[in-house]
């Protein structure tokens, strides 16, 4: 209130001034005389009525803001339309549009998005941007802000639109070679293993559609006979379950964690593998389930999910007794001693896989080769991925 107070009081000041301009020039023609003086005062006079209407005229205006996407992934375009449309035929001279990033954009660059135009008496003013490189996240578009004044500056306007919305970010999804495991044997293991490809599920009979239930698991022969969506119940493999362990606590890997984590987990889904999301250091646990929604809410906190350097890996869930028998990805930017010492106590570790991710080759220290070294002697499954080549090599 403060602030628009403020701005009240240096609008009419300016005002107060133009007047004073006015009258200065009338007194100045009517004292000195001549043609120089009165062309002076009859030339500036048009443009302090303007500015003197300019200011007693409001600036009404309604705006829509239009997002040519609304589901991104990191790494998208992000493409806005703005549309501001007012309610008079006052003639503007010119006028800035603006609409301000939030801060959960972390710009490394200055991205333009205003645009002065010269609208006149025009009611429908227009403009569009574009990020080309939009990062993971949660992010509030809150407002659009309108600038605008007369010729010469003297009368200045700024009105702000609440306009809001809330942009989601989803996690860049990288793809994940999935082999079966004679093809890893044969191979040497070019590809992340395994058993995600082998069936998980017996089919028992069919039952009515649920919301949540994959399209893939539609019945189509009993759903023509019946009349109604009817989906296949399938009798679960516990030892088919997936959990996916990810650990946070790296800063120079944290994305690509977040992107391997979210890429394990959609192609779990799509296989109609039961899955479950334990974040590392984090309190928010998502336990073994199936379905579209499921894999929904685990997205969602990957997409809200930030670095934070008093988080500290808590590798004994890893132990814990309802994940004994499920398959278990760890998603991890640093190996240490305690974690493989975990891994390598597990009884089925041919369930497991270890997905290690560093920015170079030369980040992987001779620790973390000799532990790999250990993860592969035993029969544990380890995938190193390189940020700088974009690509994975696998181990066993």
């Amino acid at each position: 209130m403060k602030s628009r107070d403020r701005f009240a009081f240096s609008l009419w000041l300016r005002v107060f001034m133009l007047l004073l301009l006015t009258v200065a020039a009338f007194c100045y023609a009517m004292f000195q005389g001549g043609f120089v003086s009165w062309f002076l005062f009859y030339a500036f006079s048009p443009y302090a009525l303007y500015a003197l209407l300019f200011a007693l005229v409001p600036l009404r205006a309604t705006a829509k803001r239009t997002l040519q996407h609304t589901r991104l992934k990191a790494g998208d375009v992000l493409s806005v339309d703005l549309e501001i449309k007012r309610t008079n035929l006052f003639p503007y001279v010119y006028v800035i549009l603006e609409d301000d990033p939030p801060d959960t954009f972390h710009l490394q660059e200055q991205i333009e998005m205003k645009r002065m135009i010269f609208p006149w008496f025009r009611k429908t003013w227009r403009f569009s941007y574009q990020f080309n490189d939009i990062v993971r996240g949660e992010h509030q578009l809150t407002a659009v802000r309108i600038k605008t004044g007369d010729m010469f500056g003297f009368v200045e306007k700024e009105v702000i639109l609440p306009l809001e919305k809330t942009l989601l970010v989803y996690p860049k999804m990288l793809d994940i070679p999935v082999e079966s495991a004679a093809s890893v044997n044969e191979n040497g293991g070019k590809a992340v293993h395994s058993w995600l490809n082998e069936p998980t599920n017996v089919t028992t009979g069919v039952r009515e559609y649920k919301q949540g239930d994959r399209f893939a698991w539609v019945d189509w022969k009993t759903t023509a006979r019946r009349g109604q969506l009817m989906t296949k119940e399938f009798e679960q493999n516990q030892t088919k379950d997936l959990v996916v362990f990810a650990d946070f606590t790296d800063e120079a890997a944290f994305e690509t964690i977040v992107s391997m984590a979210a890429s394990v987990l959609q192609t779990a889904v799509k296989k109609g593998v039961p899955v479950g999301l334990v974040p590392l250091g984090d309190q928010h646990l998502f336990r073994v389930d199936q379905g579209e929604w499921h894999l929904q809410d685990m997205l969602y906190y990957l997409t809200k999910v930030q670095y934070q350097p008093s988080r500290a890996p808590d590798y004994q869930s890893l132990t814990a007794s309802e994940h004994q028998q499920t398959g278990k990805y760890v998603v991890t930017g640093h190996l240490q001693e305690e974690l493989a010492t975990i891994l390598l106590g597990n009884r089925n570790r041919k369930n497991i896989t270890v997905l290690l991710v560093k920015r170079a080759v030369d980040r992987l220290t001779a620790k973390e080769k000799q532990l790999v070294d250990r993860l592969k002697a035993s029969g544990i499954y380890t995938t190193l991925l390189f940020e700088d080549r974009l690509h994975e090599r696998s181990v066993r």
